[in-house]
Formats: structure tokens, sequence, C-alpha cells
């Protein structure tokens, strides 16, 4: 049976499941230790880790112009930094993690909702994209390194694999309606992949640099390759669409896989707490554009 995503009792899941989770967390793994090491976590890590957030945001903004422009779209560079802050603002705080990407395709969709939309969608994928390339890399290498145990498997690198061979023969025998967005794939991401590539990289990097530091600021110290293996996959858990921003699932996930890097528990799940509280700092900003009836409207 499809479930209606806006019947109250989901949204209200939202909120709940996220919270049983964390409560489970803080029961059965010494929440007093948790709050504890947050209380001496490092201010200059966590200074930081929030600077690298900010530098992301900018980033995503970046890339999100450059793939608006490239379908015709155009949209000033201080108008996609303003509406990137309000859209990671209204993901970090709304159930779903998406009501921002909505808010700025509409915000900035002119008289072109179709190409709006396509620009928002396309700049999101290609974030995944970068992440999905980082740990398809570096989880098999810090395994053969010794750094990871090897019964994590080969899972990622399998779906990672499954995925890239499959979306383009997915957009090849796409339903007539889904050829433009083909076309616009091709245009945005495509014909640009060198730069598109080298931004997905940078913006995947910031995120696990941001975690990092994070760990850092608990005294967890992570090696690049483990955290390159290990955060993408923590971050996954952000993605289902059952929580607020990721979290509860996100702590889970922490607790599941940065011991396999020698990290506690308590401290796996300080550090998924002290990320999740920076770039919900860092999204801060765009509380200030809330009360903004409208955005920029784009011009094709």
């Amino acid at each position: 049976m499809r479930i209606d995503s806006s019947a109250p009792l989901w949204r209200i899941l939202r909120v709940v499941v996220p919270l049983a989770i964390l409560g489970l967390l803080w029961v059965f793994a010494d929440g007093q230790e948790i709050a504890s090491q947050l209380r001496r976590a490092d201010p200059k890590w966590l200074l930081a880790a929030l600077a690298v957030c900010h530098a992301q945001t900018l980033l995503c903004a970046y890339r999100w112009r450059l793939t608006a422009g490239r379908l015709g779209q155009h949209l000033p560079g201080r108008i996609a930094v303003r509406e990137y802050y309000l859209a990671q603002f209204l993901n970090q705080t709304v159930p779903g993690g998406v009501a921002g990407d909505v808010a700025r395709a509409v915000r900035v969709r002119g008289d072109d909702m179709a190409r709006s939309g396509a620009a928002v969608a396309i700049e999101r994928i290609s974030g995944q994209l970068g992440m999905l390339a980082i740990l398809l890399v570096a989880l098999p290498l810090a395994m053969m390194e010794g750094l990871l145990p090897a019964r994590l498997g080969m899972l990622p690198f399998v779906l990672g694999i499954g995925i890239a061979l499959a979306l383009p023969l997915a957009l090849r025998f796409a339903p007539r309606r889904l050829h433009q967005m083909r076309d616009h794939v091709r245009v945005g991401v495509v014909d640009i992949w060198p730069l598109q590539s080298v931004l997905g990289l940078a913006i995947a990097g910031c995120n696990i640099l941001s975690f990092a530091f994070c760990a850092a600021a608990i005294g967890i110290a992570l090696s690049p390759l483990a955290a390159a293996a290990l955060v993408p996959l923590i971050l996954v858990a952000m993605l289902i669409p059952a929580s607020v921003a990721g979290w509860g699932f996100r702590e889970g996930a922490a607790a599941l896989l940065l011991p396999l890097a020698g990290a506690g528990a308590q401290g796996a799940i300080a550090t998924s707490v002290a990320f999740g509280a920076m770039i919900l700092l860092a999204a801060l900003p765009g509380v200030f554009l809330l009360r903004r009836p409208q955005g920029f409207r784009a011009a094709g």
C-alpha cells in the first residue's frame, strides 16, 4: 500500500521515530557520558567544522547557479547564495529533508517551473554522486589497508557500480515525459562533467571534513582514508525521509560504523550530534529570509 507522505500520521512519525532512536541510544549507550564528551568538545575544531559547512553552502550555491545557467535560467550569484541558505535552514528544520529544495525551485522559477525544478534536482543528485564516488574509492582501499574490517563487504561498491550502469540505460529508455529531464542532464551535467565532477568531489569532501573535525573535537582521530570510507555511509542515513535532517538515523549509523575505526560508541554518537549542531548553525542565516514572500524571478 502506498503511504501518503502528506498524511498527519506520517508527519508525526517523522518526528517521533528519530526521537525514539535518540532516546534508545541515550539509554543503551550511556547518555551521561555522551553529554560529558559534548561538554568537553574542543571549540577550535567545532569552529573549523562550522567554517567548512559555510564553505560547502557557498560551493553548492555556485553549482546550482552553474547548472541553472546551463539550462538557460539566469540566476545571480547573491540570489543563489541567499536562496541556498534558506533552503538549508528549511531542510534542517522541516521533516522530510527536501522542503528547502522545493522552496528554492519555486522561489526562483520565473515563468518556467520545469526548468527551475530540473536545475535543483540535478544539483542535488550530482552532490550525491560526488559522495558516492569518494565512497567507492575509499572503502575498498581502507579494507585493503586493514583500517576497516573486511566484513563490511563490497555491497556499497556493487550498488554504486549498478547505479552507475543503470542510470544511462534508464535515461535512454525512459518514457517520453522523462526525455526532457534526460536532455537537461546532458546539458547540465554531461556536457560539463569535468567542472561538475570537481564541484561534486569538493562539496562531498567538505561534508566529510566537517564530520572529521567534529570527531577531532570529541577526541576521535579518524585517518583521512577511514573518514572517506565511513562518513559517506553514515551520512546516507540522513537521506531517510522518516526524520528531520537525519537526526536519530545518523546517530545510529555513527554508533554502528565509527567503532570499526576504533571509536567508542559514546564518542561516535557525540560526534554525530556535534556535526548535526554545526550544520544547523551554518544554516541559521536562512532564518532571516523566512519572511520574504517570494524569491528572485529568474529570467529564462
